[in-house]
């Protein structure tokens, strides 16, 4: 009875473990395309309106998702011309005289840059440095190197979009093999989504 009990107690949470994970990236996708769609589903109930058409909430949602990518890349094909660019810093500056509304457009579009920088990143060497002090041990990015420094972005942890730039003896740096988004994840998890203890202490 008891082995029962536990072969059953074993497999729901064998079930719960793998499908969780499923359901939260399936959910966040689907609030992903429907926060897309948000930006022209009004526009697409007033055609639906015009034309007395049935309004319906997946079809909404799916031209609405079509449409906004759109616009966002006829957006992006206009920003990256001279015209666009000026426009965009006249907009900017706009935005940054509002009170409060400056201090919320700043931090999402430091978000922003830092995902943009990430992949422009990948090429960078991560490495584990002592700090704040001597004997303890902190993950960095070698992302500057001068004649006998190299600069090393130290993020925080759970935020990576925040950190220290500090500068280190070319011999104070150990190198690792890990690569950016395998250090951001331990980094962001605080250590849980290592794969492997020995991946963090073999460097230590």
């Amino acid at each position: 009875m008891n082995l029962k009990k536990f072969s059953f107690k074993k497999r729901f949470i064998t079930g719960v473990i793998l499908f969780v994970p499923i359901w939260i990236t399936l959910w966040l996708i689907w609030m992903f395309v429907k926060l897309v769609a948000n930006v022209t589903s009004p526009f697409i109930r007033t055609l639906l309106f015009i034309f007395d058409l049935p309004e319906s909430s997946f079809l909404i949602t799916s031209i609405g998702f079509f449409i906004s990518l759109s616009l966002f890349y006829l957006i992006g094909t206009v920003a990256d011309t001279i015209f666009g660019r000026r426009v965009l810093k006249i907009f900017e500056r706009g935005i940054l005289k509002i009170p409060v509304i400056n201090e919320i457009y700043l931090s999402i579009k430091k978000l922003i840059d830092f995902f943009v920088e990430y992949k422009g990143m990948q090429n960078n060497k991560v490495v584990i440095v002592e700090y704040p002090r001597q004997g303890v041990f902190a993950f960095g990015i070698a992302t500057i190197q001068t004649k006998d420094k190299v600069g090393v972005f130290i993020p925080s942890t759970p935020n990576p979009t925040t950190g220290y730039l500090v500068f280190f003896a070319k011999q104070e740096i150990r190198y690792t093999s890990l690569s950016v988004e395998e250090a951001l994840k331990i980094i962001v998890s605080g250590g849980i989504a290592a794969s492997s203890k020995d991946e963090i202490t073999r460097y230590l």
